[in-house]
């Protein structure tokens, strides 16, 4: 049988820290902007949203863009993962789609990295690595694995938003 690519952690963070999190991301509050495209990857003009927490230089991991003024959120999920260093953190909002075709395979880094989605609603969107496993969209949930697995998203249809927060780290 094929070890599984992720970790699963369900329940992830207490009640509190997780509707914080989720009030503020799906509320007009947050600021988004507006990606055309999934990956460098994806020719299907099937954008996104994206709010940036941080992203840092990955050779000298300086703050590449200034650091979100909400990154205080994303505390209680960093003081329970382990890493020496952050490369990026930013919450990605998938709009609903008529059919779930999935995005373009690829990886966020071409070095060694590891990758931690955290899954901020509940829907049937999913994250699918190539070899066919799927990680469902479930609310509080964390899903830890290689950053050099190719994984891509494939968007709901059953809610009006996917919304997850994509953390890429080095431990």
């Amino acid at each position: 049988m094929e070890q599984k690519k992720a970790k699963i952690i369900s329940n992830f963070l207490d009640d509190q820290s997780f509707r914080e999190i989720k009030n503020f991301l799906m509320s007009p509050r947050c600021p988004w902007r507006f990606i055309e495209s999934v990956n460098k990857y994806d020719n299907s003009k099937n954008g996104y949203f994206l709010h940036n927490f941080k992203d840092c230089d990955p050779k000298t991991f300086q703050d590449r863009f200034p650091v979100s003024e909400n990154f205080h959120l994303i505390f209680k999920i960093l003081e329970k993962l382990k890493y020496k260093n952050i490369l990026r953190i930013r919450s990605s909002l998938y709009p609903r789609r008529d059919k779930q075709d999935p995005d373009a395979f690829h990886i966020d880094y071409e070095f060694d990295h590891t990758v931690c989605i955290y899954y901020v609603n509940t829907n049937n969107g999913y994250t699918m690595f190539e070899n066919g496993e799927k990680i469902p969209s479930k609310e509080n949930q964390l899903a830890i694995f290689n950053g050099l697995e190719k994984h891509c998203s494939v968007v709901q249809t059953d809610t009006a938003a996917r919304c997850i927060i994509n953390i890429n780290i080095l431990q």
